[in-house]
């Protein structure tokens, strides 16, 4: 494993942790101590929200949530373009659900293997994207014959 690897998996991770506590600590405070659901709705309704989020923020904060946001990284599709809204959807529903005790957890885990090992994630095969530094999308590719 490259220390370029590494780092972004590192980087992606801190991220999307920083998502779920952006997400989860006021989300759950709500609706448990105003709303006053029970528990299993309360998480049941937060990983659909969590889902909701990722798919509102990639769709309309070109292709950033908050925690990508601060790690300067972005979703984009196979070929470096605005990932469609269908595949953004499928891919933050197998990510929320990644919070479903054991079945959910032990996803993450290969999820996060596949992320240090090969450079990507389940969710991310699923939705047809994958993660990019925001300056590696600057980066302009030379056309044959220009100076």
């Amino acid at each position: 494993m490259d220390k370029h690897r590494l780092l972004r998996g590192v980087l992606r991770l801190l991220c999307a942790f920083i998502d779920y506590l952006l997400l989860m600590l006021p989300v759950q405070f709500v609706l448990l101590f105003w709303i006053k659901t029970n528990a299993l709705s309360a998480d049941f309704l937060f990983r659909l929200l969590f889902a909701v989020y990722g798919v509102l923020m990639i769709e309309y904060n070109s292709g950033a949530t908050l925690g990508k946001m601060l790690g300067r990284l972005k979703v984009v599709d196979r070929a470096g373009g605005k990932p469609t809204v269908l595949y953004v959807g499928l891919r933050e529903l197998i990510r929320a659900m990644y919070l479903i005790p054991v079945a959910g957890w032990a996803a993450g885990l290969v999820s996060a293997i596949l992320l240090f090992v090969r450079g990507t994630t389940l969710h991310d095969m699923a939705g047809s994207t994958r993660v990019i530094f925001r300056w590696e999308d600057q980066e302009q590719p030379k056309q044959e014959g220009r100076p």
